[in-house]
């Protein structure tokens, strides 16, 4: 389990056997969950592997069964209250889980990288976001910050920030506006990345933000939604 002290954001990493459950409680925030290998029930609905589910703040009690031996990462906000002054006010009445497919519901796909939005704060009836994002070639990012707490966790590859490395398995946990930059290894990264609201990225310092997100983007609208 990841959950930094004071920190607003926690995740579990869980190995949960063919027939086990997962239970939300009825009081949560908006939680995901991404499923790296296996298949989960949830409801009448199947989640397969590299697929997600969306479990929106205020749909009650949630009960997730693995039909096979199951990986899966759960995130969730220390706070179940849910967000409604950030970027994209709040959210409307109706909540529900959403089972999104291993497509996600915007990408951008091409050759030496694969990004996908399981969520991206635009959803009507909830607030986070989740991104898978990898390359397959060694890559250096800007350095840049984020308006909202995020948690990376590094699902394949090798990531260095200065004279850190994280490895697969391991979990970021960067602080809103908190600036950082990382550098890939030389056959890439794949990460999931996880934020409670809406976000804005600022890359050069006292440069406008520009908001996060699939169609803002310019990512394709793919919706593999149920």
């Amino acid at each position: 389990m990841v959950s930094p002290p004071g920190f607003s954001l926690w995740l579990v990493d869980i190995e949960l056997p063919a027939g086990g459950e997962l239970r939300v409680p009825a009081r949560h925030g908006d939680q995901a969950v991404a499923v790296l290998s296996g298949r989960l029930r949830v409801g009448e609905r199947i989640c397969v592997a590299r697929g997600a589910v969306v479990i929106e703040a205020g749909a009650g009690e949630v009960v997730l069964g693995a039909l096979d031996d199951a990986r899966i990462v759960h995130m969730g906000p220390t706070d179940p209250a849910v967000p409604t002054d950030g970027l994209n006010g709040a959210p409307s009445a109706g909540r529900s889980v959403h089972v999104v497919g291993p497509r996600g519901t915007y990408a951008a796909v091409e050759p030496g990288r694969d990004s996908h939005y399981f969520a991206d704060s635009t959803c009507p009836t909830c607030r986070l976001t989740l991104l898978y994002t990898s390359r397959t070639h060694e890559y250096v990012s800007e350095t840049h910050s984020h308006s909202q707490d995020e948690l990376i966790h590094l699902l394949w590859g090798e990531l260095r920030l200065g004279s850190q490395v994280v490895r697969p398995g391991d979990t970021l946990a960067i602080a809103a506006d908190r600036r950082y930059g990382f550098r890939s290894g030389a056959d890439g990264f794949g990460f999931l990345n996880y934020r409670r609201d809406a976000s804005q990225q600022t890359v050069e310092r006292g440069s406008p933000p520009r908001m996060e997100g699939g169609l803002v983007n310019g990512l394709v609208a793919v919706m593999d939604t149920a």
